[in-house]
């Protein structure tokens, strides 16, 4: 029975490429490398502040350790003396702000923030006290 073009489709990306590569994923890494253990380690202090109730704040949160152990490791190379792409750096700071943002994990120190206006006020109220 002829396929339709769609399925057709499908099946040609789905397809393995030459030499066989095969997909991996974070369950398949050696959990006695360094570098993953700090990755698990942050992830795990990252459920621990709460708000990953999803599958995608998850994933998220996987990159956003991912991510700060990347930047970490610039910032070393950087004050060892190595050259760094600071336009990479810049990228990366800028990223991992956005997921943590996303996380609502900045939003936390923004509830506790007053403006000045009302740090005014309550000073007034004291007075009038």
């Amino acid at each position: 029975m002829p396929q339709d073009a769609d399925t057709q489709l499908i099946e040609k990306k789905c397809r393995r490429p030459p030499g066989g590569a095969t997909p991996r994923f974070w369950s398949d890494v050696d959990n006695r490398l360094v570098c993953v253990k700090r990755i698990k380690r942050r992830l795990e202090k990252l459920r621990a502040g709460g708000g990953i109730d999803s599958y995608e704040k998850e994933l998220l949160a996987q990159r956003a350790c991912f991510l700060s152990l990347h930047i970490e490791e610039l910032e070393r190379d950087s004050v060892e003396g190595k050259p760094i792409d600071k336009g990479s750096y810049v990228q990366a700071v800028n990223c991992l702000m956005g997921i943590l943002r996303v996380l609502g994990l900045g939003n936390r120190t923004a509830a506790k923030r007053r403006s000045l206006r009302d740090i005014i006020k309550e000073h007034d109220e004291k007075d009038s006290e």
